[in-house]
């Protein structure tokens, strides 16, 4: 009787609980909100400026949530993001099914005078005299001038064709450029590459337009750096409703909308009427991102800031009082309540954050030359990779692996199980793709085991050398993944050199950490016997120590080799492609199948070389065994 009452008494106390919660997901009085954070700056901003009057006039704290432009979409719908101050309509494919169907509630449009399409700088039309840049292409005017100009906008893997960087990869502007693209030909001489993501696309831009070199880009307004860089876009035929989505004519401006989901809407009648209201500018958004680019702002100074610039929006918002509570409050002393020193600290080091960007970058165009051949070095290793691993016939390649499956696992049935695994990824259509990445792992894994087994040699015969290494390989394999990928993004820019950098980077600690364990764990009595017999300490490393330390070598060349398969979908990121950019762009359109196959695909590869390095692993125990 006792149990069914204890047993009765918590299922009754997590009914209420979960009911609790779920009246508390629906009650947002007080509450917190959440904005969807696309990553870019314009929808920052406009979350700091509808969060500060949410928090002065109507009691709510916020936060952000950040994602993808799908990802957040998605997250609105499922009720998992309360607003959304920036939804591109145009850039997500559902957004009018999903509109009509009454999944989320659109409250107005925050701006709809922006522009999108191919950019070049001004001075690769006009020049710079200041920068002592003659005119490149002064005659480039229309998208289709492209054509004419191959040469001046050089793929850095392909030389005989030129570049032109289109959208982000799950964007509906990726697809329409990418139409664009084909319908002016302009596919003969032109490699359309896409860039991974926004901070790969600017940094690209960025990068060229510092050095004074051509580049000719997807990008849009309004965001800081159409306000810091004099782009030019390229005209193209006049708007139509009908053949736009095909590349034909011009892309409209988007109506950039204030969306909330159902729940929201529902349950916060004054903040949907001040959003209903919420109406801005492309120029208004870009003067307030250049401010925060020029004075180092932070979003919610420069809300502030905006607000007190424009004091008319208040009124088109709110109703007299309420603007006149803001103006109040705008106007008056700092609000920081008597316990905020609780929560932040009450001091913080002044650090100059664009200073050290500055020098980077200033470092990195100085010696552009060194770094550009390195990169003009990695691109042709892999390229020469994974040309070999396409002259191989598919079925021959399979042939290949069921052997050394067969040899490496001692069974025929797990030959035939990696045969056909790898088969899988063919039918799905990913055999190219699975040659990209494989040349990039390859590539990473054997710049890796070229400095990191050296390396993991030297420090096993010095403790003192092994007590100052040991701290920077705790450092790079505790870094979050996405770290190296600004390094190699700013230095080697976009594409599968910068992508090898990265990878090598964030997959060569297990070689070196491991290659020093296993030396050092090999018995001195071992050591001091090859040298009683007259070997000298050089001949007793190569010929006792490396040997007996084989299998624990092999089990960190096994280690870097899953860590680069690892990184190789994060590599996407930076314009990577294989399988990593099909991972993204499933991820990017909330497309589930074809993010599932393709990560599946990545799977199958990893399982595969782990299992045939574990072979070589039980192989190398055996001989060392033996010895």
């Amino acid at each position: 009787m006792k149990r069914f009452f204890c047993v009765f008494l918590l299922a009754f106390i997590l009914v209420s609980s979960i009911s609790i919660n779920a009246s508390a997901t629906t009650d947002y009085s007080g509450k917190e909100i959440t904005f969807a954070d696309g990553g870019w700056d314009s929808n920052k901003f406009h979350n700091a400026v509808a969060g500060l009057i949410a928090e002065q006039l109507y009691g709510y704290t916020w936060r952000e949530v950040p994602g993808s432009t799908a990802v957040v979409h998605e997250g609105l719908i499922k009720n998992e993001i309360d607003i959304h101050m920036e939804e591109w309509t145009s850039n997500i494919a559902t957004y009018e099914s999903d509109l009509e169907e009454g999944k989320f509630k659109e409250l107005g449009i925050n701006f709809n005078d922006n522009y999108q399409g191919l950019y070049v700088p001004r001075y690769v039309i006009e020049g710079d005299p200041k920068r002592g840049i003659e005119p490149m292409a002064p005659d480039l005017k229309y998208v289709w001038d492209l054509k004419n100009y191959p040469e001046l906008f050089p793929d850095d893997e392909n030389k005989s064709m030129g570049r032109i960087y289109g959208g982000i990869p799950g964007w509906e502007a990726d697809t329409i450029i990418y139409n664009k693209y084909l319908h002016y030909d302009l596919d003969e001489n032109f490699i359309y590459f896409r860039p991974g993501s926004d901070a790969a696309l600017s940094s690209a831009i960025t990068s060229a337009y510092e050095k004074g070199e051509p580049i000719v880009a997807y990008y849009w307004e309004p965001t800081w750096l159409m306000g810091k860089l004099d782009m030019v876009l390229l005209e193209d035929k006049p708007y139509e409703e009908g053949s736009y989505r095909n590349g034909k004519t011009a892309l409209p401006a988007v109506d950039v909308a204030v969306a909330v989901n159902n729940n929201f809407y529902e349950n916060n009648p004054e903040m949907v009427e001040f959003l209903s209201n919420y109406k801005t500018s492309s120029t208004l958004t870009s003067e307030a991102l250049a401010y925060m680019q020029d004075t180092g702002a932070d979003y919610t100074e420069t809300a502030k800031w905006f607000l007190q610039e424009h004091d008319e929006l208040l009124d088109e918002w709110l109703n007299k009082e309420d603007a006149d509570t803001i103006r109040a409050y705008l106007g008056g002393e700092k609000n920081v309540t008597g316990a905020s020193w609780l929560k932040e600290m009450p001091f913080r080091i002044p650090l100059d954050l664009e200073s050290i960007d500055d020098a980077i970058r200033a470092f990195s165009v100085k010696f552009d030359f060194i770094f550009n051949a390195i990169r003009v070095s990695l691109t042709a290793f892999v390229t020469f990779i994974y040309n070999i691993l396409s002259f191989i016939p598919w079925f021959l390649y399979l042939i290949i692996i069921f052997l050394i499956g067969w040899r490496m696992s001692g069974s025929i049935a797990k030959g035939v199980l990696y045969t056909c695994s790898l088969l899988l990824i063919g039918t799905f259509g990913f055999w190219n793709h699975m040659n990209e990445t494989l040349s990039i792992v390859i590539a990473s894994v054997i710049i890796s085991l070229l400095f990191g087994f050296p390396i993991g040699v030297l420090i096993s015969t010095s403790s003192k050398l092994d007590r100052i290494v040991r701290p920077v390989l705790d450092t790079m394999q505790t870094m979050p993944v996405f770290v190296y990928l600004i390094p190699a993004l700013l230095f080697f820019g976009l594409g599968k050199a910068p992508a090898v950098i990265a990878t090598t980077i964030y997959a060569i600690v297990p070689i070196i950490r491991l290659t020093s364990h296993g030396i050092r764990q090999i018995e001195k009595e071992l050591v001091e016997a090859s040298i009683a017999f007259g070997s000298t300490k050089i001949q007793s490393l190569i010929k006792v120590q490396i040997p007996q330390a084989l299998p624990t070598i092999m089990t960190g060349v096994n280690q870097t080799l899953m860590m680069a398969m690892s990184m190789v979908v994060t590599t996407s990121m930076i314009g990577a492609t294989g399988l990593g950019m099909e991972v993204l762009i499933g991820v990017n359109r909330i497309e589930i199948g074809r993010g599932l196959i393709s990560g599946i695909s990545v799977v199958i590869i990893a399982v595969i070389l782990d299992r045939i390095t574990q072979g070589l692993i039980k192989r190398s125990e055996v001989q060392s065994n033996e010895q």
